[in-house]
């Protein structure tokens, strides 16, 4: 079998201010992921045997890889010669050479698709960047068709067979039998395609929003960036209140071209799509719902515990300089050395980072994958706190993770086991970076930051769930801050007397718009990453080992990996109480587990 990887898990973005985790969604609306991965058998080496892998051939830094827009005319016709060679009966040699080019254009496409994201990302008022990544996004759906198609016509032409073990994957001619099975129809496309422009859309609004300020039109994020206390909440609340109905409109017509997009392609609901069709899940939306009431029982009394106490306040406030951000990775990666510092090195001799501060950069924190270089890419908006650094290691547990495998990506699940996981290990490699106390700090404020992420991205997932679940009469702005309320009051998020700010938190989370009912991977994964952080109190190396041992992606799903890694699946029952036991006791909870009162 050739050697080769397509991928289009690209993008990586962030939550904003009310989380702070990154994910990796999907760059091509697209889930031909799974199975283009198939071409992928082993673990690649930088160089070898026909269809092997080379990492950066040309040697280039980030600031020499230019982007151009993508000839998509160009590869339709490529993509039109190898279903012409099917037709005409060419041999296996010609039709393999023209998939190659085929597979080129794809990787193109993709790079330039990931290079106009990072470069909106990095200043969101450029508006060449902003329409050249809209314009890859309007053409993304059609791309995917285009290949859809010739995928079909592959399992369908007398060659099949013979592609099949030769060139692609075992079971692709039964995955590919029928076309009429295809989710790739001309309606889903448009389909797509109006969804692609409605992300755009909501880019634009809240790429630089403006509030009145002592009678003068200023920019809300410097605003931000300027003021604190009683002037930064009358400001927050002049957006939130300005620009409530203006969000609410994008995301209604998000929800239901989704939802339309659901019913076209077969599925029950929105949230089943996105579950099966975009992220590949080997879980459901019931048994997330399940994880979730586990979740409210054991978890918010610990959540509304500390909260109460101020427990975790301040503990990354503590100033870090850009210097220090990277002297921190530096020495992280040296200390667990192997692929970590394999890949940190990496990452630093082709400028593979970028951790600059502005105002105006996208509110957002990831790792994308740049298939022409066969590059990962981190992407850092820094406080310049000390929880920067752990932002940086979550990012740079993707990038490991990208690096290791050429960017397989077999769940979003397993992609955030590597990243949660990696900051969990990182405290036991912070010598000479920061001193003992600040150590001690960090430790006590990785355990309330899980404590945080499991409590506020289940509160989040709730929320996507009630506002899919609306009927389409009911759907609107107030209804939507309803629910935001709601969920946050549930999940004890919410003190007394801050529900004016509460009820538009969905107005801030990037995934709501981008990508649909990806948050509940955060908490799932997170179980993983804390299973791995107790090896490691068992005996210092045990998680670090694990952490290797399951990072090559020898199975399929995130559940198999888990399993077979010797770990304990998230829907265990019985297994957040046991989280919520590893918190409490690191926390200093002095009640029972589960006693709300």
């Amino acid at each position: 079998m050739k050697k080769r990887l397509i991928c289009v898990l690209a993008l990586l973005l962030a939550l904003t201010q009310f989380a702070g985790c990154s994910l990796r969604p999907v760059s091509l609306s697209d889930t031909l992921e799974e199975k283009l991965s198939g071409l992928f058998d082993g673990t690649p080496g930088a160089s070898g045997e026909d269809g092997d892998l080379v990492r950066n051939p040309d040697g280039l830094t980030f600031s020499q890889m230019r982007y151009v827009r993508p000839d998509v005319d160009t590869l339709s016709a490529d993509v039109a010669a190898v279903m012409d060679a099917l037709e005409r009966g060419a041999g296996l040699e010609e039709v393999e050479a023209l998939l190659d080019v085929c597979m080129d254009d794809f990787d193109h496409f993709d790079t330039m698709y990931s290079l106009a994201n990072i470069y909106n990302c990095k200043d969101l008022r450029d508006e060449y960047y902003a329409a050249e990544y809209e314009w890859c996004s309007s053409q993304s759906s059609s791309v995917s068709q285009k290949f859809d198609r010739m995928y079909y016509a592959c399992a369908g032409s007398p060659l099949g067979a013979e592609l099949e073990e030769d060139y692609f994957w075992e079971g692709f001619c039964e995955e590919y039998a029928d076309p009429n099975d295809s989710y790739y129809t001309d309606e889903t496309v448009a389909l797509m395609q109006r969804e692609s422009e409605l992300v755009s859309r909501y880019r634009e609004i809240v790429a630089d929003p403006v509030v009145t300020y002592h009678g003068e039109e200023r920019s809300f994020y410097e605003l931000l960036d300027e003021l604190s206390g009683y002037a930064y909440l009358t400001v927050l609340q002049q957006y939130y209140t300005s620009y409530n109905e203006r969000l609410a409109e994008v995301y209604i017509d998000l929800m239901r071209v989704r939802c339309e997009m659901a019913e076209a392609m077969g599925f029950e609901s929105c949230e089943a799509m996105e579950y099966d069709f975009f992220f590949g899940r080997d879980y459901t939306p019931e048994d997330a719902a399940l994880f979730i009431e586990d979740v409210k029982t054991y978890l918010v009394p610990l959540y509304s515990w500390a909260d109460e106490r101020g427990i975790g306040y301040d503990l990354n406030a503590a100033s870090l300089s850009n210097d220090a951000l990277h002297d921190g990775i530096r020495s992280v990666a040296g200390s667990i050395g192997g692929d970590c510092l394999e890949a940190y090195e990496f990452m630093m001799r082709y400028e593979l980072c970028d951790t600059e501060a502005s105002p105006y950069k996208s509110d957002t924190s990831f790792e994308t994958y740049l298939d022409d270089y066969e590059c990962p890419f981190v992407f850092i908006k820094p406080t310049g706190k000390t929880a920067d650094l752990l932002t940086f290691v979550h990012e740079f547990g993707h990038f490991t993770d990208a690096y290791v495998n050429y960017n397989a990506s077999e769940t979003i699940d397993l992609a955030e086991c590597f990243s949660q996981g990696l900051e969990f290990l990182s405290l036991w490699h912070l010598d000479g970076v920061l001193d003992e106390k600040e150590i001690d700090k960090l430790r006590l404020s990785q355990m309330i930051d899980a404590l945080n992420t499991f409590i506020q991205q289940c509160a989040f997932a709730e929320f996507e769930s009630m506002a899919h679940a609306l009927p389409p009469e009911e759907l609107n702005a107030q209804k939507l801050n309803e629910l935001a309320l709601k969920s946050a009051k549930d999940f004890g998020m919410c003190p007394d007397g801050l529900e004016i700010y509460y009820q538009y938190y969905w107005m801030d989370i990037t995934h709501f718009f981008e990508y649909p009912f990806y948050v509940i991977s955060y908490p799932v994964s997170l179980d993983i990453a804390m299973q791995l952080y107790d090896l490691e109190l068992e005996e210092e190396g045990k998680g670090l080992a694990k952490y290797f041992e399951i990072l090559p992606r020898d199975y399929d799903t995130f559940l198999e990996t888990v399993e077979n890694g010797g770990l304990t699946s998230p829907f265990t029952e019985g297994g957040i109480r046991s989280v919520a036991a590893a918190i409490a006791e690191t926390i200093g909870y002095d009640r029972p587990i589960a006693d709300a009162a």
